[in-house]
C-alpha cells in the first residue's frame, strides 16, 4: 500500500521537477522472470526514485545500512521495499550482517521479483563511472545455485544520464540495457565461482559504460565538456540528428567522449594544445560575460526571427510572470538556499532540493490557497486559482530564462559596437578551436577506419 502510494507521488514530483524524462528500451524487462536492475548512481536517492517511478516492475532496493538508523526509519524503510547493504565505508565491522539482507535478495528472486542495487556502492556525482562491487554478480550466481541455475534470472544494466546533476527542471534519461542471463555462467561457476563473478562484474560494468556518457579519466572532462559548448550542435547538425531529440543528444556527447579517451591515450600533446586553446577561449568568455552561443554564426541566423518573437513574448508575458513569481518563487528559492547554506554535495543537491521543494510548496500553496478562499468565498475562482499555481509558475521559470538570455543578448551587441576587436579577437580564437577539432577528427576517422 505504501509502496504505491510513494510510487505514484514519486511519478508526479519527479514530471515537476524535470523537464523530460527520457525513458528508452522499458520493453526490454521481462515480466516473468527475476530480475535484478544494476544502474549507475550519479545522484543520491534521485536515482532510485527515478529507476523505481519509470520501471515497469515492483521493485526491491538494496540500500546503505546507515539510513536505517532508527526504529521508525526502519519501519518505513522496510514497507517501502528497502533492503540494508552494510558498507566497508561505514563500519567494517558490520560487513557480516550482509549475509541475511543477501538471503532476502534470494527469496526475491526465488519468488520471481526484481531489485535494484547500485554496484558503485557510492554516488559521486562525477562523470567518472566508480569501480563495481560484486555484490549484484555474487546475489544472482548464488541464488541460481541454490535453485540449480532454474530461476532464469537476468541482469538488467540501467543508464541514468542528467543534463545538469542540480538544475531544476532540467533533463534526464535512462536507457534500459540488454539482458545478462545468469544460467549462461552456469558451467564457468561451477568450475571457478570467485573468477565468474569478477568477470559477471566487468560485464555489468562494460554495459553500463555504454549506456551511460562516463569518462575513464576524470583528468579529461574539461576537454569534454568544452567539446559539447562548443561543438555538439555543430556534429549533430553535422550527422544530421534532432537537436531536441535526447537520445541523439546522447549519442553525440558518447561520440564526443570516446574521441577524447582515444587522443588521450594515442595523442596526449594533441589534448594538451587543445586545452591550452580552450581555457584562454573560455577565460575570455568569462571576463567579458558572454556565451558561446553569441559567437556561433549558425546558432545567430537561427535565432533572427526568435529574438523578435522574444521581445513580444517579455512584452506580453510580463504580467503572468509577476503572478507565477508571487505564487511560486518563495518555495522555489529557498529550498537553493537550504542547500547552498548546509554545503551539500553535488551528488546530493537535486535530492535536497526535491524534498525542501516538495515540503514549501505543499505548505505554501495549502496557505495561498486559504488566504485565496478568505478574501473571494468563490468556489469556481477557486478552482481557477489552484489549476493556475503550478502553470504559471513553470511560465515564471521560462519567462526569466528567457529575459537572461535576451539580457546576454544584449550585453553581447552592445560589447561589439563598443570593443568590437576584442570579440573578433575572441572570434578569431574560437574558429582556431574549431579548425584544430576538425582536423582531430579526421584524423580520429581516419585511424579507426
Amino acid at each position: 500500500m505504501l509502496y504505491s502510494i510513494i510510487h505514484n507521488l514519486s511519478l508526479i514530483t519527479l514530471k515537476l521537477f524535470f523537464n523530460k524524462v527520457s525513458i528508452l528500451d522499458k520493453d526490454k524487462v521481462p515480466k516473468n522472470t527475476p530480475v535484478i536492475f544494476v544502474a549507475n548512481h550519479p545522484n543520491f536517492f534521485m536515482d532510485p526514485l527515478i529507476v523505481g517511478s519509470c520501471c515497469p516492475r515492483i521493485l526491491h532496493f538494496f540500500a546503505k545500512s546507515t539510513i536505517f538508523n532508527s526504529s521508525l526509519k526502519k519501519y518505513f524503510l522496510r514497507k517501502l521495499n528497502l533492503i540494508p547493504i552494510f558498507r566497508k565505508i561505514d563500519d567494517e565491522k558490520n560487513m557480516g550482517n550482509n549475509a541475511n539482507s543477501f538471503i532476502k535478495g534470494y527469496e526475491i528472486l526465488e519468488n520471481n521479483g526484481a531489485f535494484l542495487i547500485f554496484p558503485e556502492g557510492i554516488s559521486m556525482g562525477r562523470r567518472v563511472l566508480e569501480k563495481l562491487k560484486t555484490g549484484a554478480a555474487r546475489i544472482g550466481l548464488e541464488a541460481e545455485e541454490r535453485n540449480g541455475f532454474s530461476l532464469n534470472t537476468c541482469i538488467i544494466p540501467i543508464g541514468i544520464s542528467y543534463s545538469d546533476l542540480v538544475r531544476f527542471r532540467s533533463d534526464v534519461m535512462v536507457r534500459f540495457g540488454e539482458p545478462i542471463y545468469l544460467n549462461e555462467y552456469e558451467n564457468q561457476y561451477e568450475l571457478n565461482a570467485k573468477d565468474t563473478v569478477r568477470k559477471l562484474t566487468g560485464g555489468i560494468e562494460r554495459s553500463l559504460n555504454r549506456l551511460t556518457n562516463y569518462i575513464q579519466n576524470d583528468d579529461i572532462e574539461d576537454i569534454v565538456e568544452g567539446l559539447e559548448l562548443i561543438y555538439k550542435m555543430e556534429l549533430m547538425t553535422e550527422l544530421g540528428m534532432e537537436l531536441d531529440d535526447k537520445n541523439d543528444d546522447f549519442t553525440t556527447s558518447k561520440l564526443l567522449t570516446d574521441a577524447v579517451q582515444w587522443y588521450n591515450i594515442h595523442d596526449p600533446a594533441m589534448i594538451s594544445e587543445f586545452r591550452k586553446k580552450l581555457n584562454e577561449y573560455l577565460g575570455l568568455l568569462r571576463q567579458l560575460d558572454i556565451r558561446d552561443e553569441f559567437l556561433d554564426p549558425a546558432r545567430q541566423e537561427v535565432r533572427k526571427w526568435g529574438k523578435t518573437r522574444t521581445i513580444i513574448f517579455l512584452f506580453l508575458g510580463a504580467p503572468l510572470f509577476i503572478y507565477g513569481l508571487i505564487t511560486n518563487y518563495l518555495p522555489y528559492k529557498i529550498p537553493r538556499l537550504l542547500v547552498k547554506t548546509n554545503n551539500k554535495h553535488l551528488s546530493e543537491m537535486a535530492s535536497w532540493k526535491l524534498i525542501y521543494g516538495f515540503i514549501l510548496f505543499v505548505i505554501y500553496y495549502a496557505l495561498g490557497i486559504m488566504l485565496f478562499w478568505t478574501f473571494s468565498a468563490n468556489m469556481t475562482l477557486l478552482i481557477l486559482f489552484i489549476m493556475s499555481l503550478i502553470p504559471s509558475g513553470n511560465f515564471a521559470l521560462f519567462y526569466s530564462k528567457s529575459l537572461i538570455k535576451y539580457r546576454q543578448h544584449v550585453r553581447f551587441l552592445s560589447m561589439f559596437y563598443r570593443r568590437r576587436s576584442i570579440v573578433f579577437d575572441i572570434i578569431k580564437q574560437r574558429m582556431e578551436l574549431l579548425k584544430l577539432i576538425d582536423d582531430s577528427k579526421n584524423k580520429y576517422i581516419e585511424d579507426m577506419s
